[in-house]
């Protein structure tokens, strides 16, 4: 499982640290796996990219929406985080999609 209890927790962990190099060292450890194996599942599963290229840049952005989003994951509500940022992630790449396809008509 590349998002179970312990990325759950990497998640609860870097909220609660206070120094920022702490926070990255969390992040890019335990955390920042969890986000590509996830975007990488949900481009691959719904068709999202349609080359190599555009597979590898809209991984990256889908990763990087991810860590913005950390903040914003309140494990007090009783989510999982797989659930929240697989939703987050998901709507992302449908907007992005819907942009794509907006430019190429």
């Amino acid at each position: 499982m590349y998002f179970g209890k312990e990325a759950h927790q990497a998640v609860v962990d870097y909220q609660a640290q206070k120094s920022r190099s702490e926070k990255n060292k969390i992040y890019i450890e335990r955390i920042k796996p969890s986000f590509e194996q996830l975007s990488e599942n949900l481009i691959f599963i719904h068709g999202f990219a349609t080359d190599t290229n555009s597979f590898q840049i809209l991984k990256s952005d889908c990763v990087s929406f991810l860590f913005e989003t950390l903040e914003k994951f309140d494990p007090a509500r009783g989510s999982k985080a797989f659930s929240y940022f697989n939703v987050c992630a998901k709507n992302f790449l449908i907007i992005q999609s819907k942009k794509r396809s907006k430019r190429k008509t």
